[in-house]
């Protein structure tokens, strides 16, 4: 049976930092602090640039991602917590790739989701997991010598998945 939690073992921690990959609420190095007794507030993000280049080969990639995550504490003990969470990013991805023509993709996705989350706490470390479900849109554009030629709308309905690693503060 659940319960909602009442008292915290860590009760003077109420911030945390950490990474975390979540398809659910994004990717990247995460920041969380306590809101009230029940309520957690996460947000994350990431930004990765690559730039690759041989003879008449030219590959650049440029995304971000920025994330937000509310936690409702469901049930806690002394070294475990299970929650609900709502959480929701936002990722861009421009993709150019020259050889003899120049292409360019562009996608715009955001992400929205529920799922359930365990967090294991082992003294100021915690790890966690979570799994859930989640609707995503992508709208991709594509160039052709900078030029558009078409765009692609994708949206999808699946399941979500997401782990992490931190440390309380």
């Amino acid at each position: 049976m659940l319960s909602y939690a009442e008292d915290q073992k860590n009760n003077e921690f109420k911030n945390f930092a950490g990474i975390k990959a979540s398809n659910i609420s994004g990717y990247g190095i995460y920041y969380s602090r306590n809101i009230s007794e029940n309520y957690r507030l996460q947000g994350m993000g990431l930004v990765y640039y690559y730039q690759y280049e041989k003879e008449d080969e030219k590959q650049t990639v440029f995304n971000y991602d920025i994330g937000l995550e509310l936690q409702r504490t469901l049930h806690r003990s002394d070294n475990f917590l299970a929650y609900i969470l709502f959480g929701s990013y936002y990722y861009y991805d421009d993709d150019t790739q020259t050889d003899l023509v120049e292409t360019e993709t562009v996608n715009d996705s955001f992400n929205i989701g529920i799922g359930l989350g365990f967090e294991f706490e082992y003294k100021r470390m915690v790890f966690n997991l979570d799994v859930g479900y989640k609707y995503f849109a992508d709208d991709i554009d594509t160039f052709t010598d900078g030029d558009f030629s078409y765009n692609e709308i994708k949206r999808v309905t699946k399941i979500g998945a997401g782990v992490g690693i931190g440390f309380m503060f």
